[in-house]
């Protein structure tokens, strides 16, 4: 999906969501409920088509990349754990298979960091009643295997296929032009009650106005440290919600820079709500008031858990 594309589909949302508080008023227009229906069929499919391409895109990669972070995580704990047992009853195998540093562990491949998760996750089974002192526990092994399988899972997913992508390429351009021959439609049957309803009428073109998102100049720019060290916290997701705290559409997701950065373009005048998630940090949401052609500077702290 195109910029051009996008901007598009905020304005058939915007022209949905009026037009569901008007249904009363308009449905006696001719054919109003039929062409409606349609309508919101067509675009129930973009949305559909636009989820596949968009996550075919960026989310497997966000989605493997937090996984692996907190399979990482959580291996490198119980790793530690299993070594300090291992060590109090002198066990020479497993003291050598359990004896590896974070840093080794991350440089890992992922089938090498699965394999080795798995390893230390079978290892932890064999000796869970004596390692309940060292924090492993049937709760946390069920943690464990979940983290694994779920990393098993995301790397394995096979992305969209070329053919596939064209083809999601191909049915979005058709349902763009069947929706813009709706909103055609609309937009005609909204002409009979310009003279006798004009505050309908009027709302109804504001909300049929296709904005240039792509045009504006950086709305936010935000910052993320550690409310200890006050150094920038790379890696952070920030997920940006509407003044409900319901998710954007299309979705507005970003990732902190090395120094804890991010910026965002594409955000129009309002109230937002902004979640911030890091594993290892507290989850923190905030508002933040976005106006028109006025940069907004943020600094988020987020504290360790």
């Amino acid at each position: 999906m195109n910029k051009l594309q996008e901007n598009r589909l905020n304005m058939y949302l915007a022209v949905k969501a009026y037009l569901l508080t008007k249904l009363t008023v308009l449905g006696t227009l001719p054919n109003f409920t039929a062409i409606f229906a349609a309508f919101q069929e067509l675009l129930a499919a973009i949305l559909i088509l636009f989820e596949k391409q968009s996550f075919d895109k960026k989310g497997l990669t966000d989605a493997k990349r937090e996984l692996r972070l907190s399979l990482t995580t959580i291996t490198g704990d119980n790793t530690r754990k299993l070594y300090a047992y291992a060590l109090y009853i002198n066990d020479h195998v497993l003291i050598a298979e359990t004896h590896i540093s974070q840093s080794l562990l991350k440089g890992k491949s992922d089938a090498e960091l699965t394999e080795f998760a798995e390893g230390i996750y079978n290892r932890a089974a064999l000796h869970l009643a004596d390692v309940t002192a060292y924090g492993i526990t049937t709760a946390t092994q069920l943690v464990f295997k979940t983290a694994i399988d779920d990393f098993d899972t995301a790397r394995l997913k096979p992305r969209l296929s070329e053919s596939e992508s064209k083809e999601i390429t191909r049915q979005l351009a058709d349902d763009y032009v069947a929706a813009d021959k709706l909103i055609a439609q609309l937009d005609a049957l909204l002409e009979i009650i310009r003279i006798t309803d004009p505050n309908t009428y009027k709302a109804y073109k504001l909300a049929r106005r296709t904005i240039d998102y792509g045009r504006r100049t950086i709305a936010i720019r935000g910052k993320v440290v550690d409310a200890v060290t006050k150094i920038g916290i790379t890696g952070v997701s920030v997920t940006f919600l509407d003044g409900e705290g319901v998710g954007l559409v299309p979705p507005v997701v970003k990732k902190t820079a090395a120094k804890g950065g991010f910026n965002v373009k594409s955000l129009t005048e309002g109230i937002y709500k902004f979640k911030l998630i890091k594993v290892g940090y507290v989850d923190q949401l905030i508002n933040v008031t976005v106006n028109s052609d006025e940069l907004c500077n943020i600094k988020v702290e987020l504290n360790k858990i």
